[in-house]
């Protein structure tokens, strides 16, 4: 049979409109609870609040009217870390989606928001400012990035 493997007709269900067609049987990709877990973290998600992570990042890197702070409260420091994660989280997920990646530029930012992501919020207060002001430039490069790219557009007018 030319090296291919010949199939008894019973051992392929029949589509129902045409049962002369062989059809492989359904499975689900997942496990029910895998499809679960994934249902769970649909119903968690939240968009990011562009506007508050832009009063953020101006508040941490400074403005015309704010200067760079010298301090942050270690609750502050955490709470605009996780805004700063979930943001770069959802670019980075866009970018990927959009094949961002093939752009040397936008792929060091893909890269570099992964690593800086993952870093752990340091104890000490120079530290944690010197951690989320990386995380804020990234987030301001890579929103700038997808956008002359024209994957988002707008983010950055917030």
């Amino acid at each position: 049979m030319n090296g291919t493997i010949a199939l008894a007709k019973a051992a392929l269900p029949t589509r129902p409109g045409n049962p002369q067609v062989r059809a492989a049987p359904w499975r689900p990709p997942f496990d029910a609870a895998r499809l679960q877990r994934v249902l769970e973290s649909a119903r968690q998600w939240e968009p990011v609040d562009w506007k508050q992570v832009y009063r953020g990042l101006d508040s941490l890197l400074g403005d015309d009217d704010h200067p760079q702070p010298t301090h942050i409260d270690h609750d502050a420091a955490e709470e605009l870390a996780q805004r700063l994660r979930g943001a770069l989280m959802q670019l980075v997920h866009r970018g990927l989606r959009d094949d961002a990646d093939r752009d040397p530029e936008a792929a060091r930012l893909i890269a570099l928001a992964r690593e800086l992501r993952d870093e752990e919020l340091p104890g000490g207060a120079q530290q944690a400012l010197g951690l989320l002001r990386r995380l804020g430039a990234v987030t301001v490069e890579l929103v700038d990035r997808l956008e002359s790219m024209g994957i988002i557009e707008g983010v950055s007018k917030c």
